[in-house]
């Protein structure tokens, strides 16, 4: 049963990366999440940005960058628009702001193909591991047959409720792009 445990384990943190990368898409209000994939040159390093400023959401569609050294502003921007994340970024002082317009039709097909990418990566994920594991027990020579095929029949019913919940996270958020 190790196999098995050790599989949901490896499933889970699949899931996990799904819906971290579900929430850097934008669907209805901004949230800081949608900068958690744009990096900038900190100090000679590409760093995350998180790590070299404060996110703030200001309104439902303006978010606010603060860096931590104000001399690396002019990287901090850079950085964004290089993510190229659809929005007008101006400066404000020492802030930065960004300011995201209603998604247009195209953008929220954009958005949904995005999602469905991120969604057919991790099936893809889930299924690699479900064939890990059944090779990991077909080799085990200390299971009998009958051990092999129950644990074949709960490595396969792990992978059917992990792609289940990998459909449903896929179906809310293209609800919420849709009703931007």
């Amino acid at each position: 049963m190790e196999y098995v445990k050790e599989c949901n384990e490896k499933m889970d943190k699949s899931i996990e990366a799904i819906k971290v990368s579900m929430a850097s898409l934008r669907a209805g209000r901004v949230t800081p999440a949608l900068l958690d994939k744009v990096t900038c040159d900190l100090y000679g390093e590409t760093s995350p940005l998180k790590y070299g400023a404060t996110i703030t959401v200001i309104s439902p569609t303006d978010l606010q960058v603060k860096p931590f050294d104000p001399s690396t502003t002019k990287n901090i921007i850079g950085g964004i628009n290089k993510a190229d994340l659809g929005c007008n970024v101006s400066q404000n002082g020492a802030a930065i702001i960004l300011k995201f317009p209603a998604p247009s039709e195209d953008r929220r097909k954009d958005l949904i193909k995005q999602a469905k990418k991120y969604s057919e990566d991790g099936k893809v994920a889930i299924r690699n591991i479900r064939r890990d594991y059944n090779d990991k027990v077909k080799r085990d020579d200390t299971l009998s047959e009958d051990m092999k095929k129950n644990m074949n029949d709960d490595i396969q019913k792990a992978t059917d409720k992990h792609i289940a919940e990998i459909e449903k996270l896929l179906a809310d958020k293209v609800k919420d792009i849709e009703t931007i």
